[in-house]
């Protein structure tokens, strides 16, 4: 099930998130190009925080850094395909509450908070992470908390064959985030690779932060557009 749009458009450009999104292709690209010499220098290592050579051998520019950079590197075309699916879909109602500028700290900042999670309740394991999914899971936290009437279209495969529903973006959402608590404890086939608890340390985050960050005009909420869910 993957999100395709949702019933509400913003009142202005999200240039944050067009941004980010160029950012990341860009980036991929890049480091598809330089035989991912990229990945290999800015991925996050957890271990690196606790280990005294790391900090020695890389230097606390690459660790804390490879905390940022890492949000915008990918694995393959599948990773970025559907990390920048979701921020396309969330991201904009969420910019566009916060004002650009906060809605850029608000994503960077849910992104380290979401590697720190993983990194710790996985004991600062020496595997590299890399990837916007911490990121975006906060952006969903922040869209489950201030968008609870939107609604969702998502695309639904049976078998080979594309269907199209339309769920409320809190059940969506809902299903999503328990899903990764699900995964994380290994039931339902839950991939080895994935950071479940990044997904999930970001979303909460999402959900705290997301009060300090809604520019003060956009309270109450501005008056959205909304869209009949027609099929295209």
């Amino acid at each position: 099930m993957l999100p395709y749009r949702d019933n509400l458009r913003s009142s202005r450009p999200p240039l944050v998130t067009w941004t980010i999104i160029g950012l990341c292709v860009l980036v991929f690209v890049l480091d598809w190009l330089g035989r991912h010499a990229i990945a290999l220098q800015w991925a996050f290592v957890p271990h690196d925080l606790v280990s005294p050579r790391a900090w020695l051998e890389r230097g606390p520019l690459v660790v804390f850094g490879s905390l940022v950079v890492s949000q915008f590197l990918h694995g393959g075309l599948l990773h970025l395909g559907s990390n920048m699916l979701f921020l396309y879909v969330f991201g904009d109602n969420v910019e566009d509450r916060m004002g650009h500028a906060k809605y850029a700290g608000f994503y960077l900042l849910c992104g380290t908070l979401a590697a720190l999670a993983e990194a710790a309740l996985t004991g600062f394991p020496d595997h590299p992470m890399l990837g916007a999914s911490g990121a975006i899971a906060g952006v969903l936290g922040a869209y489950f908390v201030l968008f609870k009437g939107a609604w969702v279209r998502s695309i639904v495969l049976i078998v080979i064959f594309p269907i199209f529903v339309d769920i409320p973006a809190v059940v969506f959402i809902g299903l999503w985030i328990v899903f990764q608590f699900v995964y994380s404890l290994g039931f339902l086939g839950g991939h080895p690779e994935v950071a479940y608890f990044a997904h999930i340390g970001g979303f909460l985050a999402g959900m705290w932060l997301q009060r300090s960050f809604v520019a003060p005009q956009h309270r109450p909420p501005p008056r959205y557009r909304v869209l009949r869910m027609d099929v295209d």
